[in-house]
Order: structure tokens, then sequence, then C-alpha cells
């Protein structure tokens, strides 16, 4: 065994979290002690070996120069149920000169194969040179594959993708009730690589003790700062004293790390070559790798966060009010203007943020947005940037907004109809709203709508189309596209509904260029961020065509490949554009959240590996020239205001404080951001 490693374990969990409740023990799965059935494992790839270690015994992976070593660990007999955990832990020692770099799989007996992107349950991580690490694997749980992964407690939470203590509930993972095997693969690097593992068990309580044995007294369990009341964790905010201190350390912290001194005043790479300066940013493909221009000829790569400005947390007390504990009253002088629809609704990062910064604390969560944006090496505001229209001129960034024309095509969520004679006029007028960012230097350009669901069935959306009323202008295309094909509406053939498809998408994406471009000639189109759900050959195809750059929302763990779930749509978006990653993230479940989101982590350390390893597949791909994060704050902890997400998918908490972990990795990766894109061994895609 790795020395002492549960007793070690138990001591990291607890000095970041003083537990509530009485620790769950912990559910020993595989060690490799004498007496270990070595039938339970197998090796695909590679060397791996049982050696003797402090008296104990693990197993060894010694994986050469570019070489892989995978191995598969399964139960004695059956399945492992692990409904009670939130964790898969695992103790991993690295006994050699270099860092390694692990992927870990769990698997159910549904799952498929052994891809390591979703729907998969799968991590990656790494581990340093002499160092012993215990990874907190996330059990992430499908809820429909087995109902009874659900907590009998499961409706007094409406409305969360994640339950106390970190339940995860989504539509991805396993039934963690028949864990069936777990691999693990230690990935190629140009070094040789040594990693032994022991020690893989269930950890952490998934249940809390308290709602279990006294549901009533669970209740409430997120106090006024936003936090979960019932477990402890390093940087918890206590009392309003806690957020001042919070606010002169973090001064100081701003003041000793400047921006990048590599970066102009865009964010460009202002030791790198110069170009064709237009007073705008372009796109240029340049020795085979896409790149944005910066206003002043500079090559620009776009590293950025969503949201960024004031965070702003409404919460729906209609339904969990109970949920709160210490809200202001509402005929509070001061913190009672934070209620809305006759106490219905609750701004509860305001109250946060008037605690911390006073009176002006509108302006001051703003500037500091900025001036945390700038020095963590960020150099772009993404969607949603509130604060990029009031920007003070000497913390001004790039940026990208987001146009929004409302849904009037019902078989298509989110899409304003465009054959509607109306929708380049409205898309014009949303321009025009916001006049500023037309002749703005550092606006990028625009996004037009936001992950449009463009259907799973092509055939299927233009017939749903066709069953709506005479009135809607789509269905009059559709009809009139069918007849000159020579088919009949009334009966369409597969080929003339798909043909619909692919026009209705060109239309869509040609009409959103015309209206921008009209008003905004020297801004870029960047397209309508095509999400996990819409990935169609033909919605790319049609965005290739007629965007300057092609957005895609990528909640995975890398860029290496796009996860097209159907092989009809391979290869997905092979077109010589570049594009952007208009969003993506990783959250974990080890500072009082309960869903970490789509794209998620182990420990907040992994949160900024996962980071910088998603920034460097993105650097090495031709074709991309950036990435955003989603987003700059947590969603709330019982739930955003409009639907059920909970996640820790922010920069910064409900307290307004940032993950030090998380910023340590971004703020020492962007100093290497434009040498890395330089000098990387391209993606062949």
């Amino acid at each position: 065994m790795i020395r002492n490693s549960i007793v070690m374990s138990m001591a990291l969990i607890m000095a970041g979290r003083v537990c509530a409740v009485t620790p769950m023990p912990e559910q020993m799965l595989i060690d490799f002690e004498q007496g270990f059935d070595e039938s339970r494992m197998s090796v695909d790839e590679g060397r791996a070996r049982i050696v003797e270690v402090n008296g104990g015994f693990a197993l060894q992976l010694d994986a050469a120069p570019n070489k892989r070593v995978k191995v598969r660990l399964r139960p004695e007999s059956g399945t492992w149920n692990l409904k009670d955990y939130v964790n898969l832990a695992v103790d991993f020692e690295n006994p050699g000169d270099h860092e390694a770099w692990f992927r870990m799989l769990i698997k159910d007996a549904g799952t498929k194969d052994d891809s390591w992107y979703r729907p998969n349950l799968s991590h990656n991580g790494w581990v340093k040179p002499g160092e012993i690490r215990v990874f907190p694997a996330l059990l992430v749980r499908h809820k429909y594959k087995n109902k009874a992964v659900r907590p009998d407690y499961m409706d007094r939470f409406p409305k969360m993708h994640g339950l106390p203590h970190a339940q995860m509930l989504v539509w991805f993972g396993v039934d963690v009730t028949q864990v069936s095997e777990v691999v693990i693969s230690l990935e190629p690097k140009e070094v040789h690589q040594t990693l032994r593992i022991d020690n893989l068990r269930g950890s952490r309580r998934a249940s809390p003790e308290l709602l279990e044995n006294d549901p009533e007294a669970f209740f409430p369990f997120i106090d006024v700062y936003g936090q979960y009341m019932h477990e402890e964790w390093p940087g918890k905010i206590h009392s309003d004293e806690d957020l001042v201190k919070a606010r002169l350390a973090e001064k100081k912290d701003l003041a000793a790390h400047p921006r990048p001194m590599s970066y102009n005043r865009y964010g460009g790479w202002k030791d790198g070559p110069t170009f064709k300066a237009t007073g705008h940013f372009r796109v240029e493909k340049i020795d085979g790798k896409w790149w944005f221009i910066d206003p002043e000829g500079k090559l620009f790569w776009s590293a950025g966060s969503t949201s960024v400005g004031r965070p702003v947390m409404k919460l729906d007390l209609s339904l969990k009010r109970h949920f709160y504990d210490g809200l202001p009253d509402p005929s509070d002088p001061v913190l009672g203007v934070f209620y809305s629809r006759n106490g219905m609704d609750y701004e509860s990062m305001s109250t946060v943020l008037y605690k911390k910064y006073g009176d002006n604390f509108k302006t001051d969560a703003d500037e500091i947005s900025l001036r945390r944006m700038r020095s963590w090496g960020m150099n772009t505001l993404g969607a949603w940037s509130k604060v990029a229209a009031v920007q003070p001129a000497e913390l001004k960034m790039p940026y990208t907004w987001i146009l929004w024309v409302p849904e009037t095509l019902k078989p298509v969520h989110k899409l304003y109809d465009p054959f509607d004679p109306e929708f380049e006029v409205r898309l014009i007028k949303a321009v025009r709203y916001h006049a500023e960012t037309i002749n703005d230097p550092y606006c990028i350009g625009y996004f037009c709508n936001n992950e449009i669901h463009w259907g799973e069935d092509p055939q299927e959306v233009v017939r749903n189309i066709l069953a709506c009323d005479d009135g809607v202008h789509a269905k009059q295309a559709a009809i009139r596209h069918i007849r000159e094909r020579g088919g009949e509406p009334s009966e369409p053939g597969d080929e003339d509904l798909l043909s619909f498809y692919r026009h209705l998408l060109d239309t869509y994406y040609r009409r959103a260029r015309s209206a921008i471009k009209s008003v905004a000639p020297d801004k870029l189109y960047l397209g309508s961020r095509i999400h996990d759900g819409a990935m169609r050959k033909e919605v790319a195809s049609a965005a290739a065509r007629h965007c300057d750059v092609v957005s895609i929302n990528v909640y995975e763990k890398d860029l290496d490949q796009f996860n097209i779930r159907n092989p009809r749509d391979v290869p997905f978006f092979p077109e010589d554009k570049p594009f952007i990653v208009g969003e993506f993230d990783f959250g974990s479940l080890d500072r009082g959240k309960f869903f970490a989101g789509i794209g998620f982590a182990a420990d907040q350390r992994n949160r900024g590996e996962n980071y910088v390893h998603f920034m460097k597949s993105g650097l090495r791909n031709p074709r991309c020239v950036g990435a955003h994060w989603f987003s700059y704050v947590d969603s709330a902890t019982g739930s955003r205001y409009q639907d059920a997400e909970n996640a820790n998918c922010g920069l910064i908490d409900s307290t307004d404080s940032p993950y030090p972990e998380l910023i340590e990795a971004i703020r020492g990766f962007a100093p290497e951001m434009y040498p890395y894109r330089r000098d990387c061994k391209l993606v062949t895609e």
C-alpha cells in the first residue's frame, strides 16, 4: 500500500473541510496487498505490475516516452454499489522525475465504449514528481439509467441538478449502484512516466446525515452569503468582517500581479510579428494557423470569460424561501431594496457586494472584475459581459457582444423565423441599440442568439414546421422549396425535408450576416454559439459559409475532437474556417457546491489543471482562435432563477471570492499562451 494512504486521505479531506456530520467510513474497493486476485486486473497497453512500496503493495504503471499504459480494474464479482458516496477516490504516487498525466474512466454495464468524452464519466489528472495525491473522482449520477439513484428526499429540492452534499443527477455519467469497471490510462508524453495506484474506494458521504435523521432541522441550509451551511472549507466567509478582509487582501494580490508584460493594450502579442492594422479586429490565416489580428495589427488569441462585471444572483423565494438563513427584512431601509415581485424575488449578490464594498458597490464590483481579468491574464470579455459597455478608459478590454432577437419559430427553440421579412429589421435594431459598439475598436464582433436548438432529426424539424399555421413564414418557404424540387408538401420525401433544412440554416446565417454587416461592416460576425445538442454537420457547414468566425460551445475535456453523438454527423465541421469556443468550464464539489456543471473536475486544483489542458488543446488547433470560460460567477447554490443549474462554474463564488487554485492556474498559463501557440505541434484533424 502507499504509506498511510487512508489516514493521509482523511487528513487532507479534513484540512479542507470540517464536517458538520459524522464522517462516513470509506468503502474499500481494491487494494493491492498480498492475496490480491490479479484476475481482477487486465492490461490493455504497456507495462503494469504490482510492486512493494513501504512495506505494502501498489500497482505501478511505467510508460516509455510517447507510449500509453492502460489497465482495467474490476470487482471481485458482480458490480460495486457506490450510491452512498460522492467520490471514487484513488491514491496516486509519482516516484519519477516528470509529471504524470492519467485518465480515469468509471463504467457501468451500460457504458458502450472507452471514450474519455461525454456522455461517459471520466477524469483527467496530473501527479507531480515525488507527489502522493489523493484524487477524489466524482461519481456523476445518471438520473435516467436507474431511478434507484434518486434519494427519497429529492422532492424537497426542486429545480436543482445537484443535491446536498453533492449528488449530481444529470443526463450523463453512470449508474452508481452498478459500477462495473474502472479504467486508468497513463497517457503518452514525450518523457518517461511512472505512476503507482492504490486504494480505490468510495469516499465522502453523499446523503447528509442531518437530512436523513432530522429533515426539518436541515433547513435552512444556505446562509446569507449564498453558501452551504452544513460544511466548512478553506476561504469560507463567516462574517461581514471576513468580506472586508478578503477585499483588502485581494487588493494587494492584484497589485502584485499586473497584466502579462507580453500583452499590448488590446491583449494581443506585443512581442510577436506585426500585420496589417485596420483599427478593428479581423481574422487571418498565417503559416497554417488562424488568428485574430487586433486593431494594431498584432496576433491575438482570445482567452476570456462570459458574464464579466457586477455579478447578479437573483433567487426565487416563492418556492425556496425556507432554503435561506439570515435574509434581511424587506423593510430594511438599505438591503430591503434588493427584493422585488412583492418580496418573492431577492438579489442575494447585491447584499454581499454592499457589505463588501459599501454604497458604491455597483461601480466597485464592475471595476474589480476588470482588474481581475487583466491580472489573471485574460484578454476578452465574453458574451453577457455587461461591464463591456461601462469600461473605464484605463481598464478597457476587448469584448464580444451578444445580440438577441426573440424566438418566433416554435419548432426550433430560440430561433426567430429567418424567412420573416422583419428578421433583418429586428437584428439591425439590436445592433443599433448598442450603437457605441459599432465603431469601438475594442469590440471584436457579434454573436447572434445563443444555442439554437436545431433539432436531433433534421427531417422531423421540417415536418414540425410544415405542421405550423399557414401564416408562419418558414412553413410558406418550406412549401415553396419542396414544390420547386418537384415534391409534394403534404407527403414530402426525406431528401426534400433535408434540402429545406439546409435552406433554413443557410437563410438564417446568411440574413444574420447581411443585417449585421449593413450597420457594422467592420465588426466580425461570430455566429450563434452552436451547442452540444445541435452539432449537426449541416449546422456547422451553414455557419462556416457565412460567419467570419464560427462559434461553438464545447463542454468536453479538450478540443482534440468534437464529440459527435451521431455517426451521421461525421465529419463535423471540416471547413477551413476559424472558430471560437463560446463556453467551456470545469467545476468540482469541494467548496460547498452540489453540481459541478457539465464539465467537471475532481477538486479545485483539478479545475485549474483542466483549464490549462483545454486551453492548450485549443492553441494546438490551427482553426481555433479563442476560448471563453463560462462563467465569471457560480450559479446560486439553490439554483439559478431561470432553471435548475446550481453549478460550481465560476471564477468567483457567491461571496465574490475568486477560487485561488483555479486563478493560480489561469494566471500562471497566461504568459505562456502566445509562445505555446507559436511553438506547439498542431493537431491534425
